[in-house]
């Protein structure tokens, strides 16, 4: 059992990362089929990340935004399928604005709170949260909207995403000796 304790995040970074390059190499022509191959990634994927904050109680001494990430992608993806319209693909780049400000201080937070208990790798965490607030300010501003798709911009805070996911499985591990 003690070698699965990271499973749930690692499935969770692995769908993050495939959604994510599906949505930048093979995106569906039609706007309404993106919309719900990105509602069903991200409950599941949110699901994933609630999972692997229950199932690990090492998590629960550091980060946390595991588990808020969690309950965001859930909400999020849900409100994508209940209320897709017109006006709300209109504001997709804000709600992943909201998205990576959430992220990007949850992460900040967690990581000054790890710092102050004297792990390892809190600045790993610190340099995420920073990076998501670089998303943020990316999606709000949107300076490249006529020149690349909002698929590739949502792809690649997707992939990011991921990689991030991917590297806590380390971050953990170097953090708890």
């Amino acid at each position: 059992m003690k070698k699965n304790k990271g499973l749930f995040l690692f499935i969770a970074g692995l769908l993050t990362l495939i959604l994510g390059l599906y949505l930048i190499l093979f995106p569906s022509k039609k706007y309404i089929t993106n919309i719900y191959i990105m509602c069903l990634g991200l409950v599941t994927i949110g699901v994933f990340y609630i999972l692997s904050y229950i199932s690990n109680k090492a998590y629960h001494f550091r980060p946390g935004w595991t588990l808020s990430q969690g309950f965001y992608m859930v909400i999020m993806g849900l409100l994508f399928f209940f209320t897709f319209d017109k006006e709300l693909s209109d504001s997709t780049n804000i709600i992943f604005a909201m998205w990576a400000l959430a992220c990007g201080t949850s992460q900040i937070a967690s990581s000054i709170k790890i710092r102050s208990l004297e792990y390892t790798k809190w600045w790993a965490i610190l340099l995420y949260g920073i990076l998501n607030l670089i998303f943020f300010i990316y999606f709000v501003v949107n300076p490249l909207s006529n020149v690349i798709s909002s698929y590739i911009s949502n792809g690649a805070y997707f992939v990011v995403s991921g990689l991030i996911c991917f590297s806590e499985l380390f971050n953990y591990k170097a953090t708890l000796k």
